[in-house]
This record gives structure tokens, sequence and C-alpha cells, in this order.
């Protein structure tokens, strides 16, 4: 339990900047995209806020599993 506990802080406090900064790199990628799905994906500031939301928070799923993982072979 305090292994998943520490896993869960180092995702959040990790994954939260480095998602919104991973979705500002992005948004050049974003802007290519809406006229082949014909959503807004980005505008003059940057990703939409959904998109940043959800990258935030796949990023801080991946740094949570893979934390999660080194720490339960470390014993």
């Amino acid at each position: 339990m305090k292994r998943t506990v520490i896993a869960l802080l180092v995702a959040v406090v990790a994954g939260v900047p480095l998602g919104g900064i991973v979705a500002m790199l992005l948004t050049p990628v974003f802007w290519r995209l809406e006229p082949i799905l014909h959503v807004e994906l980005a505008g003059h500031s940057g990703p939409s806020d959904w998109l940043m939301l959800v990258i935030m928070a796949v990023t801080a799923c991946v740094i949570f599993f893979l934390f999660r993982r080194a720490l339960s072979s470390r014993g």
C-alpha cells in the first residue's frame, strides 16, 4: 500500500506539469489535425482545455504505472 501511495504522489506531482508541457509542444500537431478531424483542438494560445486535461491524465497514468512497476520489482 505504501508503494502505491508513493507512486501515486510521484505521478501526480510529475505528471501534471509534464503533461502540460507535452500538450503545449504538441500544439502544431493539433493545428494540422483540425481540418482532418473537424474538431477544434487548439487555438492561438495553445491546446484546448479538454485536450490538455486528457494529456495530463494520460501522462500521470503512464508515470504511475512505470513508477509502480519499478518499485515492485525492487523488492
